[in-house]
């Protein structure tokens, strides 16, 4: 069987060389669904692309042949590159490989000196090959400066010496397409683990808790515990060395022990203040910055979600924005923000505080005149998360995890995402990203999203309220929230 290796197979082969067999030998069981996460990646890298060709340097002066998308190709390779740029007096090229990225990467060398070495077997003559990033330190002031928006590098002086290693390495994949991989977990791809189409084609009844859930547990520990046969957590042998976080995971596991710290946790709750608020963002991030005071892939606020319990025994309230992406989204989410803080700070709850603090660090350097109110805010947070990421308290159906999809269920289990039209942050983002800026969208369309992200928004404050009166409720020696 004759293969042609294309520069997308190539990079996976280099990834994961038995998904790249896979989709060789069995194209329909290995084809990869279109997620939203993927197509709005591939819609997001057009939009990119398409800037970039506004860029004065590939507008042509009539001295050079400027052309998008050019393919080159063998009877056993091809590689299609973003823009070519061929001088016409000497017929040499230039290459220009554009990355919705703000920051080169290893594979993105190899893309480049994976096309370089195509062209020069069709018989060109490369003079230069670069790529094309987000300028991460723009911020956007007005029209988009695209100048301004793109590093372009000249990537040639690193790119060539990989060229024979890219040679060698084109013959070990046509090698390997030529074998019959043997399925092996301990072989699995460092990027997908379990996700593995190869796995998945060929594992299809794992246990539900592996080893692959122990709690930053290194590649080669894993693999050794694999090629002896062990892949339930249930079966990791007591003398297998493990860090004591791991250890604890690995034991609870097996005994089904709740582990609660009530002494530690009772100490944290006498320190929060009253009024009580838990606190949730929904952000944008998106390669090209759509609104006036944001940098490429910074994460804009453009909903928040506030519930508040202004003193022992009050009614829960509730605050919350969302931005229809007719305003200046971060502007007016920090004005909306402020005004819902003026009964007083308190205790702000969180889930993750570097998400949290790190957003309101960015509105307070965006906007001076509330940047006193930022500060204040991320002084008085207090982040949720730390009750179970510090061992306080320990599940053995959290699996080692502590985030709020894990800890909710098995504390709250009448709280369910999956019934919510929106049950994640990244479809979250996305579904607003079309909502606010699709004009195809039909306007029932785009008010049916704003109402599945108000839901969804909502229930991650609720869910924090609900372990909150959860942590409160567990037996403790005496101890009182503190009232400011």
């Amino acid at each position: 069987m004759n293969f042609r290796i294309t520069k997308t197979s190539y990079l996976q082969f280099l990834k994961c060389p038995a998904e790249f067999w896979l989709d060789f030998h069995e194209p329909l069981f290995a084809a990869a669904p279109i997620t939203l996460e993927r197509e709005h990646l591939r819609q997001q890298g057009y939009a990119v692309e398409q800037l970039v060709r506004d860029m004065a340097r590939f507008q042509s002066d009539g001295t050079a042949l400027i052309e998008f998308q050019r393919t080159f190709q063998t009877a056993e390779l091809a590689a299609r590159s973003d823009i070519v740029v061929t001088d016409k007096a000497t017929g040499d090229i230039d290459i220009y490989e554009i990355k919705a990225a703000g920051n080169l990467k290893e594979e993105h060398y190899d893309d480049v000196a994976f096309q370089m070495l195509v062209a020069e077997r069709v018989g060109f003559r490369i003079r230069r090959a670069h790529l094309v990033t987000m300028n991460s330190e723009y911020v956007r002031e007005g029209d988009l400066d695209v100048e301004q928006l793109f590093t372009v590098t000249d990537v040639t002086e690193t790119v060539r010496p990989k060229l024979p290693v890219t040679e060698e390495r084109i013959g070990k994949a046509f090698e390997y397409l030529a074998s019959v991989p043997v399925p092996s977990l301990a072989e699995y791809c460092i990027d997908n683990k379990l996700d593995c189409r190869f796995i998945k084609r060929h594992f299809s009844d794992l246990p539900e808790y592996t080893v692959f859930d122990i709690s930053y547990l290194q590649h080669d520990p894993r693999r050794q515990l694999l090629r002896q046969g062990i892949i339930s957590i249930l079966d990791v042998p007591d003398n297998f060395p493990l860090g004591p976080k791991q250890r604890q995971q690995v034991d609870i596991a097996k005994s089904r022990e709740i582990i609660i710290n009530t002494d530690e946790i009772a100490r944290r709750i006498g320190e929060w203040e009253y009024p009580l608020h838990f606190l949730d963002y929904e952000t944008l991030c998106y390669a090209i910055p759509l609104w006036d005071g944001v940098k490429p892939f910074q994460q804009m606020c453009f909903q928040y979600s506030l519930d508040t319990i202004a003193r022992p025994g009050a009614e829960l309230t509730h605050s919350e924005f969302l931005s229809h992406g007719d305003d200046w989204p971060p502007r007016a989410l920090a004005e909306h923000l402020r005004d819902a803080f003026a009964g007083g700070i308190g205790t702000v709850f969180v889930w993750y505080e570097a998400f949290e603090k790190g957003r309101n660090e960015e509105m307070a350097a965006m906007f001076p005149d509330l940047a006193d109110f930022f500060i204040d805010v991320n002084a008085r947070t207090y982040d949720l998360m730390k009750i179970f990421s510090e061992n306080l308290y320990v599940h053995p159906d959290f699996k080692g995890k502590t985030s709020i999809k894990k800890v909710l269920p098995v504390l709250c289990p009448d709280l369910d995402y999956t019934k919510l039209g929106i049950g994640d942050g990244l479809t979250a983002t996305i579904k607003w990203f079309r909502a606010a800026t699709w004009k195809s969208l039909t306007e029932a369309e785009r008010q049916q999203i704003f109402i599945d992200l108000l839901e969804y928004c909502a229930l991650d404050t609720f869910a924090m309220v609900r372990i909150f009166e959860f942590l409160v409720s567990l037996p403790r020696p005496q101890a009182g929230v503190a009232s400011a």
